[in-house]
């Protein structure tokens, strides 16, 4: 399923008309707010017991500051959070998805890119039964394709829309996590 997405994202940038001219000036510097959906599978791998498969789905917010390297590469820090309804084998909870990571980016032209990242990822599930909640966290990575306006002087200068997808493993008590992600955002960049 993550190669048919990973295929999906770059068939949707092709999709979108990239051409093949060249940057004439560098990706803009500049902090980043954005916000969309998200949606995440997760399976267990616990040393003792069953597993139960289970997934969430919710909003996403993020940030992040664009440092402008060259002409077609860019480096990007980044925040993300996702607030999700769980449904599967877990019920009548809710998961808080967070990543802390760093994504590279190359620009197939002013404002067309497609980008690699790695980072931390973080998962909090909360019974909403029982106010009891877990955490766990772990290495991952993903990559992302991307549209963001580049006239710096027009109404929409600064808009940007990305397509993520992650995957990653996380580690509780008894059990690790092998987690699979998308998010789907729209923000702004200031520049």
């Amino acid at each position: 399923m993550f190669i048919r997405t990973i295929s999906l994202a770059s068939g949707l940038v092709m999709s979108l008309g990239i051409s093949a001219q060249a940057l004439a000036e560098q990706p803009a510097n500049g902090f980043g707010l954005f916000a969309g959906v998200s949606s995440h599978a997760m399976t267990p791998k616990p040393q003792i017991g069953t597993s139960a498969d289970y997934s969430s789905s919710g909003l996403s917010l993020g940030i992040d500051y664009q440092f402008g390297l060259g002409e077609s590469f860019s480096l990007n820090p980044f925040l993300m959070s996702a607030g999700e309804r769980v449904s599967g084998g877990i019920t009548d909870s809710t998961a808080g998805h967070g990543i802390l990571g760093v994504e590279g980016r190359y620009w197939i032209n002013s404002e067309y890119f497609l980008g690699a990242h790695v980072g931390s990822y973080s998962e909090v599930l909360q019974s909403n039964s029982s106010n009891v909640s877990t955490s766990a966290s772990g290495g991952g990575f993903g990559l992302t394709a991307g549209w963001e306006n580049s006239a710096r002087d027009s109404a929409f200068g600064g808009i940007f829309v990305t397509l993520q997808v992650d995957k990653a493993k996380i580690r509780y008590d008894n059990a690790d996590v092998e987690l699979s992600g998308m998010r789907m955002q729209v923000g702004y960049r200031w520049k």
